[in-house]
This record gives C-alpha cells, structure tokens and sequence, in this order.
C-alpha cells in the first residue's frame, strides 16, 4: 500500500523509523479506530494546513486521525531529535484547548493505539 507524506514546509524534521516502519508495513497494521492519515493522497498536506491556520503558534506534524471525534495524533515539529514526542490534538477546539495529552515518542503512541484497538474490537464483538 503506498502512504503519501508530503509536506514541504517541515524543515529539519524527520520522521521516527519506528513511523516509517510501522506505515510501510504490508498488509498495513489495523489499529482503527485510529487510522494513518498517510494514506491517503492529501490528507497530511490537508491537516497540516488545517491545524496550522487553527493553531499557529504550534508546529504540527500530523499522522493519524481517531474516528470517534476531531483528535488528531500529531509530532511535535519543533522536535528534531528524530524521535519526537506525540500530542493529541483536539481539531477545532479554541486555542488553548486544542491540548488532549501526549505521548513520549510514537512507540509509546503506537502501544496505546493498539491497546485501543483491542478494547475497541472486544467492544464489537460484545454488541
């Protein structure tokens, strides 16, 4: 499956292996009701821009959208160790509550959205 990260205005920031690895795997990793914005054509670009116009004083670099609401999973652009730290980001919220938490680094967001997959699907299956 191809993942599309295309924007340009990101300076200095690089993307954590872990991300690259975990987007390029095949079949792509099922962790809904999370899902990789990087798949579809446009949508990085799209939320980039978004959260910008909402946010200016951030610098956001998004990667994953939640289905059940506007958060939006996002590394922190300001961070160019190459590892950077993973913020919920609340789209739409007025500034100042845009803010839904963090995560350490994305292996640290990744456990948690696979985590909340599992309790998701179990959900399913007991309705």
């Amino acid at each position: 499956m191809d993942f599309f990260i295309d924007i340009k205005n990101t300076q200095d920031f690089s993307y954590p292996k872990k991300f690259i690895n975990t987007i390029s795997l095949s079949p792509p990793i099922d962790i809904e009701p999370w899902w990789f914005i990087t798949f579809e054509k446009g949508d990085v670009n799209s939320w980039y821009h978004t959260l910008k116009k909402l946010y200016p004083k951030r610098e956001l670099i998004p990667f994953a959208r939640f289905n059940a609401n506007d958060d939006v999973a996002c590394f922190d652009g300001n961070d160019k160790s190459g590892n950077p730290k993973v913020l919920i980001i609340h789209a739409y919220a007025s500034e100042g509550w845009e803010y839904h938490g963090s995560y350490n680094d994305f292996n640290e967001w990744l456990n948690k959205a696979i985590k909340t997959h599992q309790e998701w699907e179990e959900d399913e299956a007991g309705n």
